[in-house]
């Protein structure tokens, strides 16, 4: 007997059968899904806006014939069913029954008792979304008459106005009132009313309070803010993970669309899949730059591990001031330009949980006022730069920590780059001196290696001619190597193929051992000229691609590292 599973708020699985999924397929009509004033006749078919690209003209096309959508710009396509998937945010179940209703087909016509089932969930389903929006209509129209009064000396009028946020952002977001709390509406991704989030605007508690769950809501199975989100995030590929409602609507008023909230710290398995459902790439999590914020944030990362190692997800950590939440930093003098600085300099997960634990070796104190690994903010990468030696116990505690991170990972490069950067921090402050360079500053590093590269037989395979597909990935790594810093440490444990290239990949890395951050792409070009041929071209031309390709690169390093990680070290 095949068990009757529940998703989110939706119907039994076992009602799909494989009878009822073929009549939904030959009876659903596509085009049934679209407003007329949406399409746009074209011959035998239609056009439409496609919802999966920034579509300026009408590109998706929606043919009846095949009762499918196809964009033949951006190559996406899909049936009736995977339509309102994607865009009403339902599982597989929910689009198949919701079809089914739509064409008046039975649903299990073969079992009187579950069909009776179905109908008394679905007009239970249609009751509470009825009281909802009566709700919402009441809760509304309370907040809007103190937003009218000429004083706005209402409870809650005066509450936004202490928040900041607009009399336009709060009918946008449909905000209301009522028992001395701030109502939320929580929507569905189709915009449907399913719940509520009180937020208290006297000194109430809780803080805030949800809707129980039913039916309808189920705080595990939703995202806040997606339904206003979606566009952004299938346009950019990225959504912006905060704590709570209130922390999206400032963002989104300050003109941050692609942010959301999952009600607590915590991303559900079915809250993941919905954001990967709407386009979802690359995760930016911003939690609150507290303590507490700063373990959930460790605490999501660990959740999310299996789905960032091998299932195509990006995280970045959005390091907030201490004790700030999305929502203050926004409203403190020059906000907006912060987050924006932060949202571009966000470090990768797997720097941000490594910061983490060798946070305690940057004090390098003794024993006795030592930190134990993970505590700190973490929002400050480990630079190496600490005061002397730590103590044999602090040494103990990171090694074990860190080890344990390296441990959880696969093999490839973000697991020997970890490994590099535990062995580099703990021989750093081990109290064991360094081996120093021979002379000082970049010229002795350029001539240190002179004679190293002359030891080395280099054919001139390149000298700016024709290079192969894998030539040309190699060039694009030392070229990022030059013009991203904070991309270095993973760059330079690709591995690299042509000669040529991978000694000029080790002449940049010692030349940025010693080389201010800034200075590496200014200096190379007269520093190469002291290199063979061949290892001088390949310099050359990653040092200067144009002002364009160097534009580039430095808005969004992330995007170009990630793709040569992929091209050069790919999954097997």
């Amino acid at each position: 007997m095949v068990p009757v599973t529940r998703n989110r708020s939706g119907p039994p699985a076992s009602l799909v059968t494989p009878a009822l999924l073929e009549q939904v397929r030959e009876r659903a009509q596509i085009v049934d899904l679209f407003a007329a004033a949406d399409l746009r006749r074209a011959g035998r078919e239609f056009l439409a806006r496609c919802p999966w690209h920034d579509d300026r003209r009408p590109s998706l096309t929606v043919s009846p014939k095949r009762n499918r959508v196809h964009c033949f710009v951006c190559g996406k396509g899909t049936d009736a069913i995977g339509w309102l998937q994607e865009q009403q945010g339902m599982s597989f179940q929910e689009a198949v029954l919701e079809l089914a209703r739509r064409t008046g087909l039975t649903v299990a016509e073969g079992d009187p008792a579950a069909q009776r089932r179905f109908e008394q969930e679905w007009r239970e389903r249609r009751a509470l979304m009825a009281q909802r929006s009566e709700q919402r209509a009441r809760f509304q129209d309370a907040l809007e008459q103190q937003l009218q009064e000429a004083d706005g000396a209402g409870e809650a009028a005066a509450y936004l106005q202490s928040r900041g946020i607009s009399v336009d952002s709060a009918r946008q977001w449909q905000l209301g009132t009522a028992g001395g709390r701030l109502m939320i509406p929580l929507q569905d991704p189709a915009g449907q009313v399913v719940g509520f989030c009180g937020r208290a605007m006297g000194q109430q508690q809780p803080k805030y309070r949800n809707s129980a769950g039913d039916l309808l809501f189920q705080r595990n199975g939703l995202v806040f803010g997606l339904d206003q989100a979606a566009e952004a995030i299938r346009r950019e590929g990225t959504a912006l993970l905060v704590e709570g409602p209130l922390d999206v609507i400032q963002l989104h008023q300050a003109g941050f669309r692609h942010a959301v909230a999952c009600l607590g710290t915590s991303v559900s398995a079915m809250q993941l899949q919905l954001l990967r459902r709407h386009g979802l790439k690359q995760l930016l999590i911003a939690l609150d730059g507290d303590a507490a914020g700063q373990a959930a944030t460790e605490k999501l990362l660990v959740q999310l591990q299996d789905a960032l190692l091998g299932d195509g997800l990006q995280a970045l950590v959005v390091p907030l001031p201490e004790g700030q939440d999305a929502d203050g930093l926004l409203r403190s003098p020059g906000g907006i330009a912060a987050m924006k600085a932060l949202l571009a300099s966000a470090p990768h997960w797997l720097e941000w949980r490594l910061a983490r634990v060798l946070a305690p070796l940057s004090s390098a104190e003794p024993a006795a006022g030592a930190d134990k690994p993970g505590q700190g903010s973490g929002a400050t990468p480990y630079t190496g730069q600490g005061s002397g030696a730590a103590s044999l116990e602090c040494l103990q505690a990171v090694e074990r920590a860190g080890q344990a991170l390296v441990d959880q990972l696969p093999e490839g490069v973000l697991r020997r780059t970890a490994q590099q950067r535990l062995e580099q921090a703990l021989r750093h402050h081990s109290g064991v001196p360094q081996e120093p360079l021979e002379g000082s500053g970049s010229a002795a590093v350029a001539g240190g290696i002179q004679s190293g590269v002359a030891r080395v037989a280099l054919p001139e395979v390149w000298s700016g001619g024709l290079l192969s597909a894998r030539q040309r990935l190699e060039r694009r790594v030392l070229r990022l190597f030059i013009h991203a810093p904070d991309c270095r440490e993973l760059l330079g444990c690709l591995a690299l193929e042509d000669p040529a290239a991978a000694v000029a990949m080790e002449w940049l890395r010692q030349l940025a051992a010693v080389a201010a951050a800034t200075d590496l792409a200014a200096m190379v070009l007269p520093l190469a000229t002291q290199l063979p041929g061949s290892v001088a071209a390949w310099l050359r031309q990653a040092a200067a691609p144009g002002p364009e390709v160097i534009a580039l690169l430095q808005r969004d390093p992330q995007a170009e590292l990630q793709a040569l990680i992929e091209a050069l070290e790919p999954v097997t």
